[in-house]
């Protein structure tokens, strides 16, 4: 008797438990990925399962570039001459915060300074070999870690000028120091140049020459005391045969244009060579007297290709993305690219400088 009302009460207490044990939730339920979804619609099995776990990106992830539809050539600026504006054998090249181009016009001794347009600024130097003058110079860059300082390499007298664009007087970057084994640099002997070509800035204000003759380059810290030396004559992993140029990109690795074994090199920010890429011939990729070399806004890589007349364009890891200029230019030489994705490339066989456009996907 006791037994059969023990389970009718069971049966009837239970579900009320159950009820009040687990209310009905209300409102929109949160689901995997961290949107919701209505009452009266459940959730998808495969978006309930979903876990996203977070993603680490590192500090010095290279972002992609967007897709490049096109390279448009849209003007000159300059010609032969020796008046302002004009220019003999116009080599490398730079840009100042306000647009200004710098021009390293060779065959004049001076460096030259026009907006855009083209329209003439002002210019320094002629030729001699004392402090402000020049021969045959072939390269600018411009430091802007604290003023705004004007590097020249001046190659006829084998030596690096460099000015404060404030004041613009020129002194000659020195130093008393010899390398070791390790390539790195003691207190010692003293440097000597030979014929440099090219220069470029690293992240923190560092200076590195290319110093042509005698197949290195040379990392000279932001007070211009020489730091390490890289390189010699050959062919090997190690080696250059007449490096012409390089640049240093927002993450320290150091792209070297070694034009006598037509490729290009890859350091590190410590200097370690990583990569190495082309060799002689015309087909995408490869080079006959590549030349000097320039970054954009993505840090593409662009290269003067002298001998097949055109300029490429790659990743930083040395995958081609397109080329252009064939059919406009005769001798590239230098380059140099604006945030507004503008190419300038001085072109030494028509004395003049040439204007592309790249466009990228949206």
């Amino acid at each position: 008797m006791h037994g059969r009302w023990g389970l009718l009460l069971f049966f009837i207490i239970f579900p009320i438990y159950l009820s009040c044990a687990s209310p009905r939730q209300t409102g929109n339920q949160p689901v995997a990925d961290g949107h919701t979804t209505p009452d009266n619609q459940s959730s998808p099995p495969h978006l309930a399962r979903k876990i996203s776990s977070p993603q680490i990106v590192p500090s010095n992830r290279i972002p992609p570039s967007p897709q490049i539809l096109g390279v448009n050539y849209i003007g000159t600026i300059g010609g032969p001459g020796q008046g302002a504006g004009q220019f003999i054998q116009p080599s490398g090249l730079a840009l100042d915060r306000l647009g200004h181009l710098y021009v390293a016009d060779s065959g004049n001794n001076r460096i030259q300074v026009v907006d855009f347009d083209g329209n003439f600024v002002t210019e320094f130097g002629s030729r001699g070999w004392r402090t402000g003058e020049f021969d045959q110079p072939t390269a600018t860059a411009i430091n802007f870690q604290r003023t705004e300082i004007l590097y020249v390499i001046d190659t006829g007298n084998s030596r690096v000028q460099y000015c404060n664009l404030v004041d613009r007087i020129f002194q000659l970057m020195l130093g008393d120091y010899s390398d070791s084994d390790s390539g790195n640099l003691g207190t010692g002997a003293h440097i000597e140049l030979d014929l440099p070509s090219g220069i470029g800035i690293g992240r923190n204000g560092e200076i590195y020459v290319v110093d042509t003759g005698n197949n290195r380059f040379i990392q000279f810290d932001s007070e211009g005391r020489p730091a390490l030396i890289r390189g010699s004559f050959g062919g090997e992993n190690e080696q250059f045969r007449d490096p012409t140029d390089l640049v240093v990109d927002p993450y320290g690795n150091i792209y070297v244009v070694d034009s006598g074994n037509h490729r290009v090199k890859k350091y590190d920010f410590s200097a370690n060579l990583v990569q190495i890429w082309g060799s002689e011939g015309s087909a995408l990729g490869q080079f006959r007297e590549p030349n000097q070399i320039a970054l954009d806004r993505w840090n593409s890589i662009y290269v003067t290709d002298r001998g097949n007349r055109r300029v490429q364009i790659f990743t930083p890891n040395g995958e081609i993305l397109t080329e252009f200029g064939a059919g406009t230019l005769v001798d590239p030489f230098g380059i140099v690219v604006s945030r507004d994705d503008l190419v300038f490339v001085s072109d030494f066989g028509t004395n003049d400088i040439k204007v592309f456009q790249v466009i990228f996907r949206p």
